[in-house]
This record gives C-alpha cells, sequence and structure tokens, in this order.
C-alpha cells in the first residue's frame, strides 16, 4: 500500500481537477467518460464545487454559481483566478484516486 496521502494533498488535486472541469466541460471539451464522478471527490469542497459546475447551464453560469460558495479551506477567488491549462490530467488523478481509495490500496490521512 502507498504512503496514506494528507487531506489537504487530496483537496488540492481535486481543486485542479475541477478547475479544468469548469472552464472545458460548458465547451464540450471533456467527453463524459472522462469526467468523474461525484462520488470521486473525497473532499465535501470538491462535492460541492462539482455540483455547482455539472448543475450549471454553461460555464457563465457555473462560475456564478462557484463565486457565491463559501467553502472552508478554500479562497473561491483565487480558484476562479487559476489558469486551468495544465491541469488536463486531474480529472484521471480524481478517478484513479477514488477508485484505489475504495478498494483499500490507498488511504487518506485524516486530520
Amino acid at each position: 500500500m502507498e504512503r496514506p496521502l494528507k487531506e489537504v494533498d487530496v483537496l488540492r488535486h481535486e481543486l485542479k481537477a475541477l478547475r479544468y472541469i469548469l472552464e472545458n466541460l460548458h465547451r464540450g471539451r471533456i467527453a463524459a467518460e472522462e469526467l468523474p464522478a461525484r462520488e470521486d471527490f473525497q473532499s465535501q469542497q470538491g462535492r460541492e464545487l462539482y455540483d455547482a459546475i455539472v448543475k450549471a447551464a454553461d460555464r457563465d453560469a457555473a462560475r456564478r454559481a462557484v463565486a457565491e460558495l463559501e467553502l472552508e479551506g478554500v479562497d473561491v477567488e483565487s480558484f476562479l483566478r487559476l489558469s486551468a491549462d495544465h491541469y488536463y490530467t486531474y480529472p484521471a488523478l480524481v478517478k484513479e484516486r477514488a477508485a484505489a481509495i475504495r478498494a483499500g490500496a490507498l488511504k487518506v490521512e485524516r486530520t
């Protein structure tokens, strides 16, 4: 078994995946099979952001919904300013880690 992941690292990687999803989902740049399931996000903040992004009618509506969120440990303004260009691998990472966690091959160190 790999060394346990820290919650902060899980959140950091989820935020990168979500930032990529925010910029690309409503533009048709992410295939349905590439999108992680809501349950793949280990953090509550990740699930709330996911809901705001996926349930929005378009990218602008998703950005507005995200801007209204108040999430512990997440600077939403900074999240919205991040460039998502280099985060294309993170949605797959979220899916892979979630599968490993469900299988018991990877643990998250709860703090």
